[in-house]
């Protein structure tokens, strides 16, 4: 008799009883093959097996047609195996498109801008902002790619990688956080303010567009966000730069209590000189001394910069406010800079390529140390000596190291260090100003709720209303209504050791690159779970435990390194023939570099070269340009 080895039931046993199998077979699908019981699916799925029937593309159980015979029943659970093959839980969860309402806001081509979305029930939120480089002339435009134009060929939905991942292994940080990511179609590093009409060419609204898509998140929970975070890479860390302090103040003017942040990666370019002659009438951003093409970019977009950093340069020169050193100083919101050290767009657009001959060798020796110079006066920065081009959307994102420092690891510690600020500032407010009645609307509240103008229509962003609408700010307990009367019942005294208290930890406080904060995960509260300020609170009065000194985070952290790719955590560069990646030695022989001619100008022997491993072999390399040009 055949047994079917699960628990020893025999298979008569099995097949005599259909109601046990049916919900034995489906605790086993897991709701991802379809179960036909009747005419009727009950249910239809996205799932694709491995072994699919081609008249739907799912593989259907029939229940009806199964019999006491044995071999029936094993045909049917071979069929089943086969279409559980690929049955395995995937946590990246989609994003949704939403277009902004306003049609006026629109991609290069005149096609609606507009947003991916993955809501939580976080009150924390990320902002991402695609990059993809600019063009400022009109066969320049021309040129560029369709998808960096227009929003014809955008997906329904998308799926997140890197920091927009859902997968907590991935993405540790801003797994369960609400994840907007914007894609880029205005080709003006989201600075652009004009229309088609205007620039009698395309149109350029990047840094409109962005508006737009914070007035439409208000209605999303934004307004109720606790934690902001404005990302973007390449273009886009640029276009951080540029409108982090302006999206702040959107923040602040809808009445919202939210610390915005920005988080910049590849987006610090440097105002050099090209490494051949830069032609005054070039159309691509390639072939131009980076100064030019952003000069005559910004003048054809029209573009917003920040009125601090325009105040500083003059609005005839606002274009230097592209440049990360330049208008980090004047940014009033904290931002974390990446760079890597040898940008693999600076140098491509500093050599016109990738490093072919003995000078650009020489030319990335001196980007990577003028880059090092440049970020000296960053408070928060991770800069690798790799030669590569954005880190974020990465799926091993986290695995870059410097000083033995993982980046995932070093922006949580700096949005922790962040929060423990605004926390403390927070506690400062509540203690100066009397309790509010927790059964009284605030009035004020209301009043700055109201300041930016959104649709409140029924048809305004219903899709998104609908999203949200178990997601609601949870409403004042009775509990602490008594604790908030509790507290301004308190002594003056208690008031005074409170405030001589927290002055002792303020003078304890070091740096930003030194804040004392602890390392573990950057995980949004539990709904329904005491808050951390509510935590605080009730236990102002209790005598604390001595606790353990926390890890010391370190938020400035610049490679020593001057050679590329001597972190063995750089990503390795790809051979775009083959798909594979390769160690940056052949990397270089592969780019049409001689590096028998190179070892002989730096005084090597290209034996010594071949012989060695090849990371050893770069860092050799690198110790003689040193020598040979100091």
């Amino acid at each position: 008799m055949n047994q079917l080895r699960h628990r020893g039931w025999t298979m008569e046993e099995v097949t005599g009883n259909r109601g046990f199998l049916v919900g034995l077979l489906m605790s086993i699908l897991c709701n991802f093959v379809v179960v036909k019981t009747s005419a009727v699916y009950p249910r239809q799925l996205s799932f694709q097996p491995a072994s699919s029937s081609p008249s739907d593309g799912e593989f259907v159980l029939d229940l009806k047609q199964l019999s006491g015979d044995p071999e029936d029943l094993m045909a049917h659970i071979r069929d089943l195996a086969s279409a559980l093959q690929t049955c395995e839980f995937d946590p990246q969860y989609h994003l949704s498109l939403f277009h902004i309402r306003n049609r006026t806001v629109t991609c290069n081509d005149g096609t609606p801008a507009g947003f991916y979305l993955r809501k939580s029930g976080s009150k924390k939120w990320l902002i991402y902002l695609e990059g993809g480089s600019f063009c400022f002339s009109n066969a320049g435009c021309t040129r560029r790619e369709s998808r960096l134009k227009s929003s014809r060929s955008w997906p329904k939905k998308r799926i997140g990688s890197g920091i927009l991942s859902a997968d907590p292994e991935e993405n540790p940080v801003w797994w369960k956080a609400n994840v907007v990511y914007v894609p880029y179609c205005s080709s003006d590093v989201w600075s652009g303010t004009v229309t088609a009409e205007e620039s009698g060419s395309y149109a350029f609204m990047g840094a409109l567009i962005l508006e737009e898509v914070i007035k439409e998140l208000m209605t999303a929970g934004l307004r109720d966000a606790k934690q902001l975070v404005l990302a973007g890479s390449s273009a886009g860390g640029t276009g951080v730069l540029l409108n982090v302090d302006r999206v702040a103040e959107m923040m602040a003017a809808a009445g919202s209590s939210a610390y915005v942040r920005g988080l910049s990666d590849s987006g610090w370019f440097l105002e050099t000189d090209s490494l051949d002659s830069p032609n005054d009438d070039c159309s691509d951003f390639l072939f131009c001394n980076p100064s030019l093409s952003i000069k005559r970019g910004s003048k054809l977009w029209r573009s917003y910069t920040p009125r601090a950093c325009t105040e500083v340069y003059g609005q005839a020169h606002s274009w230097k406010c592209f440049f990360g050193f330049r208008i980090h100083e004047t940014l009033k919101s904290p931002v974390f800079i990446f760079q890597w050290l040898y940008d693999k767009a600076q140098l491509t657009v500093g050599m016109g390529g990738p490093p072919r001959e003995i000078r650009h060798w020489n030319y990335m020796q001196k980007i990577g140390r003028l880059t090092r110079v440049s970020l000296r006066n960053a408070t928060t920065v991770f800069a690798p000596a790799c030669y590569a081009h954005m880190v974020l959307l990465q799926s091993d994102w986290k695995q870059v190291q410097v000083r033995n420092t993982k980046l995932s690891r070093c922006i949580q510690c700096w949005l922790k260090s962040a929060d423990a600020q605004q926390q403390e500032t927070e506690q400062t407010r509540s203690q100066e100003m009397p309790s509010a009645d927790p059964t009284q609307p605030d009035e004020n509240d209301e009043i700055s709720r109201t300041r930016i103008p959104i649709d409140d229509s029924p048809l305004a962003s219903t899709q998104i209303r609908e999203m949200t609408t178990s997601i609601q700010p949870e409403e004042r307990s009775p509990r602490n209504s008594r604790r908030r009367r509790q507290r301004s019942a308190d002594s003056s005294s208690e008031t005074r050791r409170r405030k001589k208290n927290k002055k002792k930890r303020n003078n304890r406080n070091t740096a930003a690159d030194e804040s004392e904060v602890s390392l573990q995960g950057d995980e949004p509260a539990i709904p329904g779970s005491t808050s951390v300020r509510e935590t605080v609170e009730a236990s102002a009065q209790v005598t604390r435990p001595t606790r353990r000194k926390p890890k010391r985070c370190q938020h400035k952290l610049v490679e020593h390194a001057t050679c590329p790719h001597c972190n063995p955590t750089c990503p390795k560069p790809m051979n775009t023939s083959t798909g594979e990646e390769m160690e940056f030695l052949y990397f270089l022989r592969l780019a049409g570099m001689d590096l028998g001619a190179l070892a002989a100008e730096l005084g090597l022997d290209e034996r010594v070269l071949a012989s060695i491993d090849p990371n050893e072999a770069i860092a050799l390399l690198a110790s003689a340009s040193r020598r040979s040009s100091g």
